[in-house]
């Protein structure tokens, strides 16, 4: 008897476990990403980028990324990433797994 409730226990306390590793971004401030907007409108909407990439001719790449594992579940995540041509944006993509 003392083995089953251990064994349920151990079973309930390891389906709360979460880890997660970035910072969640709101999807629904995609919509306010245009060509034109700065790096720094970008900060405001969704913080600091996780990586930020500088490239020849004032090419930047800035990402995004949060991921969720919870135990004895599924993972899940989602990375954005932005491209900018001298500072002001000409391309970006989001992905979700």
């Amino acid at each position: 008897m003392q083995k089953s409730v251990f064994i349920i226990c151990t079973l309930l306390v390891l389906c709360g476990c979460t880890a997660s590793s970035g910072k969640n971004f709101d999807e629904a401030k995609l919509a306010q990403i245009h060509y034109g907007t700065t790096r720094q409108e970008l900060i405001s909407l969704f913080g600091q980028p996780a990586t930020e990439t500088p490239y020849p001719e004032g090419r930047l790449i800035m990402m995004w990324s949060w991921s969720q594992a919870n135990a004895m579940s599924t993972t899940e995540g989602k990375t954005l990433t932005v491209q900018l041509n001298k500072n002001k944006v000409y391309g970006y993509a989001m992905s979700k797994t």
